[in-house]
């Protein structure tokens, strides 16, 4: 998943669905890297939670602008994603491709490092902490696009497309844990 920066309004009525005061974003522009913190409380399990974030290819059914997530290749706690996504800043579109390599460290962490893509920079740690009620993620990234255009987006778009992603994935998340609920 684009889970941070650049990318990539689902807005649920599941049951449990919480108010996006669940959703905290914080995004600087230093130079030219972007660097995010987000957190987001999800009223779901650990587990659930992990099950989501590491299904990694389900997950253009659920991200907007997200075309492609295929694993291409696993080698022990790593894996080698490629994705493809379309971005849109007005008149504006911005291919973002990405081939990543993912290390989890199952069920509370996860360390993506770039290899190659449309990014100069893609670095991000996702962190899943148990809390009362459910599961905090936290996801700190670094990234530093490769198109001069993308950084004119600035930090309130980089922020507003972010908190999108985190009501798509909290979405999901609490679909498959309504169904799971009621199996």
């Amino acid at each position: 998943m684009l889970l941070a920066v650049v990318a990539c309004g689902l807005m649920s009525t599941a049951p449990g669905f919480a108010a996006d005061r669940d959703i905290d974003v914080r995004v600087d522009v230093v130079g030219e890297e972007i660097r995010s913190h987000v957190s987001l409380f999800v009223r779901a399990p650990l587990q659930r939670v992990w099950d989501v974030i590491t299904d990694f290819e389900r997950a253009p059914a659920y991200t907007r602008d997200l075309h492609v997530s295929k694993v291409l290749s696993r080698s022990g706690d790593t894996l080698r994603l490629l994705q493809k996504a379309q971005v849109r800043f007005g008149p504006f579109t911005f291919p973002i491709e990405m081939l990543r390599d993912i290390r989890l460290v199952a069920p509370l962490r996860t360390e993506a490092q770039l290899v190659s893509g449309t990014m100069k920079k893609y670095d991000s740690t996702t962190e899943l902490v148990a809390e009362a009620g459910g599961t905090r993620v936290i996801v700190r990234s670094q990234a530093i696009p490769g198109s001069v255009l993308a950084m004119l987006a600035g930090e309130s778009f980089v922020k507003r497309e972010t908190e999108e992603k985190f009501r798509e994935l909290r979405a999901e998340i609490l679909r498959r844990a309504h169904i799971a609920a009621r199996q």
